[in-house]
């Protein structure tokens, strides 16, 4: 998957909002503002009509993005940084997280498993029925962990072995995590979040710092996730877990 198809679903939705609001103005606000001059229906269809231009405009924006992500694709654009990516809303209700390098291709996301998929992993890692169970995937190499969570445990599930997670609310917007020896911190000064690993930053989100080549392609303050160099897949995997926890 790759970030042409989030700007086609969204230049989609705007275009049957458009296509909504400008039905509901010709055929309900119009008649009746040729019957009446209530100020009621005047203001509404104001309201109706500035919806339908808001819409419109939406439209073109994602329609614009799609065909210079479109363009970038066809010729191989590559990521710049591969320790940075991009966040963007998921159309998908199980999805909580997805992150995108910089040609546009989706690398990680984090989905809240439901039904048949929640169950079968419940039972093959012996965790009961009850508790809600996260899973962060790694697209390309294959690399999945699961998050398990219920009122009493908080357990990681990787590839070595599973790792229990020990929270502690501190004051003000951080959260503290005990895993094994190491003590990681996740702070939310404003809109971003950092994490750090026994004091070392390891991993941030932040808004409103994406170099100027990146922005014909991409909303200037789509949201950047950047991981420290050291991190093993692995650890990337556990990172994105616990920001999902606070």
């Amino acid at each position: 998957m790759n970030i042409k198809d989030h700007y086609s679903f969204m230049s989609k939705l705007y275009l049957q909002q458009t296509v909504l609001f400008a039905v509901v103005f010709i055929v309900v606000i119009l008649p009746n503002m040729k019957r009446t001059d209530f100020l009621l229906t005047n203001m509404a269809g104001v309201a109706v009509f500035l919806f339908a231009v808001y819409y419109f405009f939406r439209c073109v924006y994602f329609t614009f993005k799609k065909n210079a992500v479109s363009f970038a694709l066809v010729h191989s654009a590559t990521s710049l940084h591969g320790n940075t990516y991009l966040l963007f809303p998921s159309h998908n209700s199980q999805t909580v997280l997805e992150a995108y390098s910089s040609d546009g291709i989706r690398r990680w996301s984090i989905l809240s498993l439901k039904g048949r998929e929640r169950r079968e992993r419940l039972r093959y890692f012996s965790l009961g029925e009850k508790g809600r169970i996260f899973k962060v995937h790694e697209h390309g190499n294959g690399h999945t962990g699961y998050m398990y969570i219920n009122l009493n445990d908080v357990i990681f599930l990787g590839a070595d072995k599973p790792l229990k997670v020990t929270l502690k609310r501190e004051k003000g917007k951080q959260m503290s995590f005990i895993i094994e020896s190491d003590c990681y911190q996740l702070k939310k000064p404003y809109s971003d979040r950092l994490l750090y690993k026994n004091g070392q930053a390891v991993m941030t989100v932040k808004k409103g710092l994406m170099p100027v080549t990146w922005q014909q392609f991409f909303h200037p303050n789509t949201p950047q996730l950047k991981f420290a160099e050291q991190l093993t897949v692995e650890e990337r995997g556990l990172c994105l877990c616990l920001i999902t926890l606070f």
